[in-house]
């Protein structure tokens, strides 16, 4: 039987509600958190609490908007088409989701291919009242004109693919020629229109010999923020993963050496939550065709349509969801695990690729790990972050 950590709470009967009070709240909740040792009494006592009577809240939704794209990455998840997700429809959860404090990421194939973009973001910001719409993009759309049209209609963030600061590697990997130097004057575009930029850049064996070259790159010529991400395994012998030992080096150099505010803020989470995956606990993903799973990369777990029911009763009734309970559930290897309390086996999106199922730990962990937990080490022992 698996060993269900995050479960349905008695507040799980009125998502919209706990979601909108746990958001206000979020700050000073966080701020207890960063304040105790998480191996202190007091700081289990207050976490199992909150996990026990609260659970998950909609803190995000990830919302594909279509599935068109212009590129064709090695590492890419999504099956391409010309499906666009209809405005009634988003419409409608935006609707749902505004002024609760839930944010909303935009992602596709490639969102700038729809030419109502710019309507999406003014509707969720001025009519749903979303405090934060982000954009998950390539940039290459992103000329003066549009991403003036995008900061006009309310746009906080846009997150741009970066695969590598060297030009004919990015070219070769996403498979167009000049894509690299339409990235980077999209990014000057957007960042002229008054729009905060962050690059994001999958951590493979394509591109780890890049990573602090990248960072340096992003940081001091393109004045922009630098985000990393380990990649997610489309194959089972993907020779795109990194060993675990490349992959732990690189994670500590990103973390603790240049982000130690983001670190702080994993840890964090991590605490809070129960778990190094907020798919399904506080961010959930609206697929092309409407349907909810708990992270993009993952279209297996289906937990409901937003064009049947609305996303407060999907997320209600997640856990009567098979495959979504054994996602949440700990795995069987990492119970003696002394990080399990903050980890909960880790990133699992590429587990149902590599093993066929979501009961094993990630794949980049190099545990179980059995001494107390040390405040210095829980980014260098938890596998993955975000």
């Amino acid at each position: 039987m698996p060993l269900i950590r995050l479960k349905r709470t008695p507040l799980d009967r009125f998502p919209r509600l706990k979601t909108r009070l746990a958001l206000r709240w979020q700050t000073p909740i966080l701020n207890v958190i960063d304040r105790l040792s998480i191996g202190s009494l007091r700081s289990r006592v207050f976490r199992q609490v909150l996990r026990h009577l609260v659970g998950g809240v909609l803190w995000s939704v990830k919302l594909e908007v279509n599935n068109a794209c212009n590129l064709s990455c090695r590492m890419c998840y999504i099956e391409r088409a010309e499906e666009v997700l209809p405005r009634v429809d988003i419409n409608r959860l935006l609707d749902e989701i505004g002024g609760i404090g839930t944010r909303l990421e935009i992602l596709g194939g490639e969102p700038l291919m729809r030419p109502d973009l710019a309507e999406i973001i003014r509707y969720a910001k001025k009519e749903a009242r979303v405090p934060q719409v982000v954009l998950y993009t390539n940039a290459l759309g992103a000329n003066r004109d549009r991403a003036h049209e995008l900061g006009n209609a309310g746009l906080d963030f846009a997150i741009v693919n970066l695969i590598s600061c060297n030009e004919k590697e990015h070219d070769t990997f996403v498979g167009m020629d000049g894509a690299w130097r339409q990235t980077i004057r999209g990014i000057s575009c957007l960042k002229e229109a008054g729009i905060a930029v962050y690059t994001f850049t999958a951590v493979h064996s394509f591109n780890i010999h890049r990573v602090e070259e990248t960072y340096a790159f992003v940081k001091e010529e393109l004045k922009a923020h630098a985000l990393f991400y380990p990649y997610i395994p489309q194959k089972k012998d993907d020779v795109l993963i990194l060993g675990k030992e490349q992959w732990a080096k690189v994670k500590k150099w990103i973390l603790c050496e240049k982000n130690a505010a983001h670190a702080r803020f994993v840890r964090n989470f991590c605490a809070l939550v129960g778990s190094a995956c907020s798919g399904g606990y506080l961010v959930f993903t609206v697929k092309v065709d409407g349907t909810v799973t708990p992270c993009p990369f993952i279209s297996d777990i289906r937990l409901g349509n937003i064009k049947e029911k609305s996303i407060w009763e999907i997320m209600r009734d997640r856990f009567a969801v098979d495959r979504f309970v054994e996602f949440q559930s700990l795995p069987a290897e990492c119970r003696s695990c002394s990080y399990a309390d903050i980890c909960n086996g880790g990133c699992k999106a590429g587990n149902a690729t590599l093993f066929g199922h979501y009961d094993r730990k990630d794949s980049r962990c190099l545990g179980p790990w059995v001494e107390s937990v040390e405040e210095s080490a829980v980014c260098d022992r938890l596998p993955c972050f975000f």
